[in-house]
């Protein structure tokens, strides 16, 4: 395990305070200055892009000044980032861009309830611990050998983040994997395993519950696992500890719950465009590329970047099973929530193409499903006791922060499109629209997937999508086409995997003590090649075949 000085940490939290005292100040700053810059040039630009003029051109200054202000406070964290998302209920009324009860709206976007409907229900699958019963069952299905048992980890992670939160995931799958990892050290004689489990209440305890804080929480974990875990660096470990932390964020990006920037990506593509991404369209093309960079991730792990030696697992299976016995028989709760989440899901995969056959339509089903779904687990009994499903001490976990981005990032979108100022954008790149449209991909997705290693990967998202859509536009990429590039940011948003800060998942794995921040750089690097080659590739090839 690696040992931070206090001096190492001072040090740290000054120079972030440095970082944030900077942002905050030259934010402002630098909004000023854009201000001034367009508004002084506005007149020239109206006359050279006519369609302006039958928009709300005249408060396009103010917008691309409170942009580049939320983008930068966002980047340096100079601000709670919920706080920041913010900024346009106050701005845009203040200087009248727009009516606040218009600017409100984005706050109750059909997308931001469909997200909160996927958390109710991935907090009711954590409250009856039906994820865990899910995920070892899944591991031991696949195998305890290695390869097999990083595979299964792995596997059960990515599925379970396409439902529940990247962090929430890490958190229940680590502790199941240091077990193993304490456990085989112990058969081989390397080290007591006493110690081999750090308790789940205390984490929740310590940080307001599982679903906190998606930017910092990460951090915080891992320091509770590097205070009570001994280790024993291996191959296999660093594969385990790296396989766990990438499959989260992965498997997130197979539907449109798993992640944010997925949701602000739909929530974006109506504000601006009208274009309605549905949770079965998404699922088509998300889930193959989900599936294809985990397995390709697990073979560069095991195989390329940290072979493994050894054969078989002294006692790899007998853990996992002694982890599911230790939940007993399946509950009528497990199985209630366990009905109720094969319903939704195949509710948001194939109910709104069954009614359309039947000449019936739902608008924002999806939607719909997800109030639907989360009504449902308030009401349904969970025992003979008087249990509920769900109830609000455990709805209330919520992450509002998220929700509040989400809402933040679509204001913004939606004045970026009513002042013209994505038509501005694509008029200043429109010079590149000769560039092939894969070679643009490629620098986007590159862009974003090295950026979001240091910035969260919602508030990237959220300050990127409507600029990029700017860009499509003046490329002459309207409509659907849009997506060619607004995609790409999406999904590389969260393809973050080089460094500890990137990711919570990333962080726990780090503060595990079995992970260098050199093993994760080395690793990351890969996976980050990776991810630019699969999303440039999916997008590039599959985008118009599947959104037109």
């Amino acid at each position: 395990m690696e040992n931070h000085s206090h001096a190492d940490t001072n040090a740290d939290d000054k120079s972030t305070k440095i970082v944030r005292l900077f942002g905050l100040i030259g934010g402002a700053l630098i909004a000023l200055i854009i201000y001034y810059a367009l508004d002084a040039q506005m007149p020239h630009i109206v006359e050279e892009i006519p369609k302006l003029s039958s928009l709300n051109y005249k408060a396009m200054p103010v917008v691309a000044g409170v942009a580049v202000l939320m983008g930068i406070w966002w980047m340096t964290e100079a601000i709670d980032l919920p706080a920041t998302a913010l900024l346009p209920l106050v701005l845009f009324s203040v200087f009248s861009v727009d009516q606040f009860s218009s600017v409100s709206s984005s706050y109750a976007s059909p997308i931001i309830f469909l997200f909160m409907g996927g958390f109710i229900l991935a907090l009711s699958m954590q409250k009856w611990n039906l994820h865990t019963r899910i995920a070892l069952s899944i591991i031991l299905l696949v195998g305890t050998s290695p390869r097999r048992l990083i595979l299964g980890f792995m596997i059960a992670t990515g599925f379970l983040s396409m439902w529940v939160s990247n962090t929430a995931t890490a958190v229940m799958m680590f502790p199941v994997g240091m077990s193993v990892l304490q456990l085989v050290a112990k058969l081989v004689g390397k080290e007591n395993a006493s110690n081999a489990f750090y308790q789940k209440e205390e984490i929740t305890k310590a940080h307001g519950g599982i679903m906190g804080n998606i930017v910092h929480k990460g951090k915080d974990i891992a320091q509770v696992i590097q205070e009570k875990t001994t280790i024993y660096r291996t191959n296999f470990s660093i594969c385990l500890m790296l396989g766990i932390a990438y499959s989260a964020s992965i498997g997130s990006l197979g539907t449109l719950i798993g992640t944010p920037p997925n949701a602000l990506l739909a929530g974006y593509m109506k504000t601006a465009f009208n274009i309605e991404i549905d949770f079965a369209q998404w699922m088509v093309f998300g889930t193959p590329l989900a599936f294809i960079m985990l397995i390709l991730s697990w073979l560069l792990l095991t195989y390329v970047i940290f072979p493994l030696k050894i054969k078989e697992i002294p006692g790899g299976k007998e853990v996992v099973r002694l982890e599911l016995n230790k939940l007993g028989r399946l509950s009528q709760a497990e199985i209630s929530v366990g009905i109720i989440f094969i319903l939704a899901s195949l509710g948001w995969i194939f109910l709104d193409t069954i009614l359309k056959s039947w000449g019936i339509k739902i608008d924002k089903i999806d939607s719909v499903i997800a109030m639907g779904v989360s009504a449902l687990l308030f009401i349904l009994p969970a025992n003979n006791q008087g249990d509920r499903l769900i109830d609000w001490g455990v709805a209330k976990k919520l992450p509002w922060d998220v929700l509040l981005l989400f809402g933040g990032g679509l204001a913004l979108s939606a004045q970026f499109s009513k002042t013209g100022l994505s038509l501005w954008i694509g008029h200043l790149v429109s010079g590149f629209s000769h560039l092939p449209i894969l070679f643009i991909i490629v620098i986007v997705t590159l862009m974003v997937i090295f950026l979001t290693e240091i910035t969260s990967n919602t508030a990237t998202a959220a300050a990127f999508l409507p600029v990029i859509g700017g860009v499509a536009m003046g490329m002459g990429y309207e409509n659907h086409q849009s997506l060619l590039l607004t995609i790409p940011v999406a999904l590389s948003a969260t393809c973050a995997f080089m460094l500890p800060v990137a990711t919570p998942p990333n962080a726990i794995a780090y503060g595990s003590g079995y992970v260098k921040i050199t093993d994760m750089i080395k690793a990351g690097l890969w996976l980050n090649l990776v991810g630019v080659v699969l999303i440039s590739s999916f997008s590039y090839f599959l985008v118009s075949l599947i959104f037109n």
